[in-house]
């Protein structure tokens, strides 16, 4: 079951059951799976439509945000509020659920452990979600793994400062 995490492997197994369908004359089922079958074509299609170009800025950005958030936490944007405060504040700023950038953060904090505990031994860690990272996340994490924490805040308050997260 491991590797229905992974797209191409939901699809591969959705085919499987289609063609089952179709050797075993089960109609009924093949409609549904092909809906299935195109919503995930549309999501993982390598060629961008023009409207979900806006989009796709918007999620590096929030990727960029959840990185930060799970490397350094929120005490350098707002010292003076708790977490959870913070990801409020947070999360109206750049017109995202609260919950959804906890998500985003959490999916990192396995991957940022072993740098935490290293440049920032004071900061709890968390165990976070163990998946492993999406394409564009692993080439944020690698952008960013090497760089100081200044570095990564001045990409974070460019961020705020646009307002258009």
């Amino acid at each position: 079951m491991d590797d229905l995490l992974y797209p191409k492997a939901i699809i591969k197994k959705i085919n499987f059951i289609k063609n089952l369908a179709l050797k075993n004359n089960y109609e009924k089922i093949i409609e549904p799976l092909d809906e299935i079958l195109a919503f995930f074509n549309d999501i993982y299609d390598p060629v961008f439509k023009s409207d979900l170009v806006e989009f796709n800025i918007h999620n590096y950005k929030l990727e960029i945000l959840a990185y930060y958030l799970s490397r350094f936490d929120h005490y350098d944007i707002f010292p003076s509020l708790n977490q959870n405060e913070a990801f409020e504040k947070i999360s109206k700023l750049v017109n995202v659920q609260k919950s959804t950038l906890r998500i985003l953060r959490d999916r990192y904090d396995s991957k940022t452990t072993k740098i935490k505990k290293k440049e920032s031994p004071y900061l709890k860690i968390r165990k976070g979600i163990n998946f492993p990272l999406s394409k564009k996340e692993e080439e944020i994490f690698n952008y960013y793994k090497n760089k100081k924490r200044v570095e990564i805040l001045k990409d974070i308050i460019q961020i705020f400062k646009k307002n258009s997260v």
